[in-house]
């Protein structure tokens, strides 16, 4: 092999390439796919190429793109961060490698190959006549147990495989991709723990650069406000672990349909979840939103109806949700200390959502939605059940309130 600039895309060598598109902002997997694009129109043998990277993800503790010549587009693969290194990869020589601590690692295929790895038939079935891996190891904290870096392995089906002068080439080049990579997935990591943290859309406008103390947007929507009753006792009786494992279940049960119909999960409030559906249009669009707070809310009933059914199987506590809907303007941006803001809304609509969740025990009601929300969401009103005009704590006059009873929740739940 020999790299030169007369790659028919452009006349930039892959290293000057990676260096413009890593400025440029390209993601991992755009940076993967031109670089192969790249080699390969220049002549290097390459069969096959594999790039794994680890994550800081919920629910993804890494992973990998593999390219094919002549398959159009990367296929990824994830990897759960509870279930660890697949097995698959404790069986290669890329776990190999990071037990013994090696960066660098070369098969070739044409001769006897490890038998310890059974990959190499898989390459050899393919046409592959040498394998090469590196390991770029990204600086840590000291004492850190997270392996972080970038492995690229390849194969090429070159005769005779390739010569070290060829493969010493392609590291300088390897060396380029994997800053730019580094990059690359630094961002998408910090964007991954702000969405985790913080909201999809809220970690997107905080990755935007919109950081700036009291800084906020006038947004009208449907608030989704839920709370967990019972939970009070509850926590003064279980172990810690067994209530934090509990918690989460019924947090997750409230939460994930607000995300499946688009909402936006803006806090976890002890027991509470505090969620928004954005109204950006006309009366139509205020119809969409209050569609999706409703289904929203029946899944999640559902979801906890299910999980109650399970833990009371099996002998374990259950607590009930309460939920409260509204339509109203809210402040949506940055609150806070100088050191320490919280993106979220804010406003007299949101404390209202709270109040009307209160009176949920008070009326004995699951289910709670305010006048205005009546008002709007024609879908359902034949649903609503008037529950009469109610003080609510800490506002002046009364409101009028409404009720889903129990037996419409369980009837239209899905």
């Amino acid at each position: 092999m020999n790299i030169k600039s007369n790659d028919i895309i452009s006349d930039q060598t892959p290293g000057e390439w990676l260096i413009k598109r890593g400025l440029a902002g390209d993601s991992v997997d755009q940076l993967a796919m031109g670089l192969c694009q790249r080699l390969t129109n220049q002549g290097l043998p390459l069969l096959r190429a594999f790039i794994g990277l680890q994550t800081l993800h919920p629910l993804y503790g890494g992973y990998a793109y593999i390219w094919r010549r002549g398959v159009a587009g990367l296929e990824t693969e994830y990897y759960l961060r509870q279930q660890g290194h697949n097995p698959d990869f404790l069986t290669s020589p890329l776990h190999h490698m990071r037990q013994l601590g090696q960066f660098r690692y070369r098969q070739r295929l044409e001769g006897p190959a490890d038998p310890e790895f059974s990959i190499y038939e898989m390459f050899r079935g393919e046409g592959g006549t040498d394998y090469f891996v590196r390991l770029f190891p990204f600086g840590q904290a000291s004492g850190s147990e997270r392996e972080d870096g970038i492995m690229i392995s390849m194969v090429f089906d070159k005769p005779g495989g390739m010569s070290d002068e060829e493969l010493h080439e392609l590291e300088g080049i390897l060396e380029v991709f994997a800053l730019s990579a580094r990059s690359a997935a630094t961002y998408a990591t910090a964007l991954n723990v702000a969405s985790t943290y913080l909201g999809r859309d809220a970690g997107q406008r905080v990755m935007d650069g919109d950081i700036d103390r009291g800084t906020a947007a006038s947004m009208r929507a449907v608030i989704y406000y839920a709370d967990l009753r019972g939970f009070t006792p509850l926590a003064e009786s279980l172990p810690g672990a067994d209530l934090l494992a509990m918690l989460d279940d019924y947090l997750d049960a409230i939460a994930r349909p607000v995300l499946e119909q688009g909402g936006e999960v803006l806090k976890f409030l002890g027991d509470g979840v505090l969620a928004v559906f954005e109204i950006t249009g006309d009366d139509a669009e205020c119809q969409v939103a209050c569609q999706q707070g409703m289904t929203a809310g029946r899944a999640a009933f559902a979801a906890v109806g299910t999980l109650n059914r399970d833990r009371g199987a099996a002998d374990r506590p259950i607590m009930e949700m309460d939920l409260a809907l509204h339509i109203g303007n809210v402040l949506y941006g940055n609150v806070g200390a100088e050191g320490r803001l919280d993106f979220t809304v804010i406003g007299p609509a949101v404390n209202e959502a709270s109040r009307i969740e209160a009176m949920c025990g008070e009326l004995d009601r699951n289910w709670l939605v305010s006048e205005a929300f009546f008002e709007q969401a024609r879908h359902c009103s034949n649903d609503l059940q008037f529950m009469g005009q109610h003080q609510l704590r800490g506002l002046r006059g009364t409101r009028a309130l409404y009720s889903l009873p129990l037996d419409k929740i369980r009837q239209a739940a899905p």
